[in-house]
């Protein structure tokens, strides 16, 4: 046979393979090809196969406040709201005492739009396992998370905690990302099996010993949280979360149908469940008559960890302030901070490049943001216009109150 026709040979059964490989894989690459770019991922939520729905139906909007009984000075809440609109926003919204001051959406949004949480779900996953750990399904912070992925009690992965696991502190290796379809980490968001990568993801460091902001933690804890309540996570999310606090309609993705869903990443809903969510927790856990979640494990979910102060179960705290946040003690990976927040307990849950609910149990203010994704977006920035604005109308009410 000539050489030509030996490289024909070659080059047909390299197809045939690559073509078995990708039909073998073809859920994953339908994902991957009909994924929406990033200036509509928000908003073109409806792509995605398999779901489980959370809860169907309306969001009920919160109270909102009379022009002549909003609290926060309309000079800041105008500041507030031309930064929110230079980053196109599609959803601005802030409360004070469970009451919107405020409530604004970009051009052809409104109460009904649902949007993409983006990583946003991570918080949400804090709020759940917390209320897991409050009704005492999971014993403690320092049960082995291997007590429900059997995988990990094979090795030195037995000493991974579910704190350390909310923490971000299980030392598990990262799943690499990159653009690539072939970069491990694209599995965890189009792959059909999500507890495959889990269970086999090795150690890098040892246990507790470093802070490393890593997808592979979040979705850990879909094994204890399922494992350890008897639920699926919808089910769980609705009937001890979502129900509790008046929530309306709720997804999330499944790797396949009847499988694991994807809660490191990627929950759809309207703006208002946020806010519900964030009235919830600036209350001590209690929303209206009922006490959704304890205050002491509402404080502890906002207690940073030893590796990290500014991190404390999947939320993110303003304080103590350093000019910088840690994002992973192996990489020395930091993001700036401009400045210190103005009081000292802004928590907040964070999604891709400005996707935000923030929570001041203090001041009694919540707002949430959600546009396009820019990681140029600045917590400090606008919730210290809101808290100053916050501040002053108080300043100014004392004053009156005085002469």
């Amino acid at each position: 046979m000539s050489l030509a026709g030996r490289f024909g040979l070659i080059m047909g059964a390299l197809v045939i393979v690559a073509a078995a490989w990708v039909i073998n894989d073809r859920v994953f690459w339908v994902r991957w090809f009909s994924q929406p770019p990033g200036d509509t991922v928000l908003l073109d939520w409806q792509w995605y196969q398999p779901v489980d729905v959370i809860k169907d139906g309306p969001s009920p909007p919160l109270p909102s406040a009379a022009e002549s009984d909003v609290v926060i000075d309309q000079a800041a809440l105008a500041a507030a709201l031309a930064y929110a609109e230079e980053f196109d926003s599609l959803a601005f919204l802030v409360a004070h005492n469970g009451v919107l001051q405020f409530e604004h959406y970009g051009p052809g949004q409104d109460r009904e739009t649902i949007i993409d949480s983006q990583s946003m779900h991570k918080g949400l996953l804090g709020v759940v396992a917390t209320v897991a750990l409050d009704q005492g399904l999971i014993p403690s912070l320092d049960t082995p998370a291997s007590n429900y992925i059997p995988a990990w009690a094979e090795d030195d992965r037995r000493a991974i905690t579910v704190g350390q696991l909310l923490e971000m502190t299980s030392g598990l290796a990262q799943a690499e990302f990159g653009t690539s379809p072939f970069a491990p980490g694209q599995r965890l968001f189009f792959g059909d099996d999500l507890d495959g990568p889990v269970n086999a993801m090795p150690l890098a460091f040892e246990p507790g010993s470093a802070y490393d902001f890593n997808h592979v933690n979040s979705q850990a804890l879909h094994a204890v949280l399922t494992g350890a309540t008897g639920m699926s996570y919808a089910a769980f999310v609705r009937q001890n979360l979502w129900d509790p606090i008046g929530a309306g309609f709720a997804q999330v993705r499944l790797d396949h149908d009847g499988g694991s869903a994807r809660i490191f990443c990627c929950v759809q809903t309207r703006p208002m469940d946020w806010m519900r969510l964030g009235v919830m927790l600036a209350n001590g856990g209690r929303m209206d008559d009922t006490q959704v979640i304890s205050q002491e494990w509402v404080t502890r979910m906002m207690t940073g960890g030893v590796r990290n102060p500014n991190f404390g179960f999947h939320v993110w705290l303003g304080s103590p302030y350093s000019g910088t946040r840690l994002l992973s003690e192996p990489s020395g990976r930091r993001s700036p901070v401009s400045a210190p927040f103005l009081v000292d307990d802004v928590m907040y849950v964070e999604g891709r490049g400005g996707q935000r609910l923030y929570v001041v149990p203090s001041a009694g203010l919540v707002a949430y943001r959600a546009g396009r994704i820019d990681f140029a977006w600045d917590d400090a920035k606008i919730m210290n216009i809101l808290l100053g604005g916050l501040q002053k109308n108080e300043e100014s009410e004392l004053e009156q109150n005085d002469g």
